[in-house]
């Protein structure tokens, strides 16, 4: 799946060169390097500097499945297999609440990206990130 995903990704005009996770030879380690280059690089021409650090992966909890399964399709080339075996995954999740013997009545949801075992869903949440935000 992520063989046939990732080309589309990866070739787009859309996709970041600032992304980091999951690109090979890539890691939070070379992000962190490129971003002290820049502090450093301003500091030595006396600029002052700001650093926002943001963690959007909350975010993903709230993305509609269809927003997301029309965007990979008009904005990443996504299309057949892969968009199939995507709204496959997402179609018909649901989640409920269990403590001790008691559970809630399931949900059926409609957004958010899991952190489950999809194998793509780390590449398609960090990819995808600078397009939906």
């Amino acid at each position: 799946m992520l063989t046939g995903l990732r080309p589309h990704l990866l070739n787009s005009a859309n996709f970041s060169h600032y992304q980091s996770a999951y690109t090979k030879e890539h890691s939070t380690e070379t992000a962190l390097l490129d971003v002290l280059d820049g502090v450093y690089t301003a500091a030595d021409d006396k600029q002052v500097t700001v650093l926002i650090g943001l963690d959007l992966t909350a975010g993903f909890y709230t993305v509609d499945h269809e927003v997301l399964l029309q965007r990979l399709q008009s904005e990443f080339g996504v299309k057949a297999i892969p968009l199939t075996s995507i709204h496959y995954y997402l179609e018909g999740r649901t989640q409920y609440v269990k403590l001790g013997k008691h559970q809630s009545p399931a949900v059926r949801l409609h957004v958010g990206v899991s952190t489950g075992p999809f194998s793509v869903h780390c590449c398609l949440r960090y990819t995808v990130a600078h397009r939906l935000f």
